[in-house]
């Protein structure tokens, strides 16, 4: 496949990607008190984008945030600098990116861009359990942050911005365990 037309495959699938999250958009959920059940979320076992093997349920007892992300999604791309952003300016709450890519896709692009927290690689399978998590729809980019204890306190389908990412987070930083 030539380099113009891949080009142009990877626009029209983020954009159907894009589209079918607008079409899906559920506006920032709060999901707390839900009755998600984040038990396969934990008992995960991804490798990450230099090829080592993490499991998810180490992060238990911790707040996670948790976004379901693609290389070819232009929205998914764009707001990882912002999460590598927040996640390096503190440690008392996890942050995860779920590439519902290619192994090399997304070894790829954490050598190229070096965020400051995890990229998983979750394949095909990790649409699964982003609707696991609330996502109906599948689509991307997808954003939950998931309590000490595990339950999902807000979820959202599409960009998240700054602000929004601050404000969810900003009640566990200075709560200690």
């Amino acid at each position: 496949m030539n380099k113009a037309l891949r080009r142009v495959l990877v626009l029209v699938l983020g954009a159907a990607a894009v589209g079918a999250g607008v079409y899906a958009y559920d506006r920032s959920v709060a999901a707390r008190g839900s009755t998600v059940d984040t038990s396969a979320f934990y008992a995960q076992r991804l490798r990450d984008g230099v090829g080592t093997e993490r499991n998810l349920a180490d992060l238990r007892g911790r707040v996670v945030v948790v976004n379901f992300w693609a290389t070819w999604c232009v929205p998914c791309v764009e707001e990882i600098p912002m999460f590598s952003k927040v996640h390096a300016e503190q440690d008392s709450v996890a942050f995860v990116g779920l590439g519902i890519d290619s192994p090399g896709n997304v070894t790829g692009f954490n050598a190229r861009f070096k965020p400051s927290y995890p990229l998983l690689i979750a394949g095909a399978s990790g649409t699964e359990l982003a609707r696991a998590l609330g996502n109906a729809s599948g689509a991307l980019p997808f954003t939950v942050v998931l309590d000490r204890d595990g339950h999902v306190v807000q979820s959202h389908l599409g960009r998240v911005d700054e602000a929004t990412l601050r404000a969810w987070i900003q009640p566990y930083l200075a709560k200690t365990r």
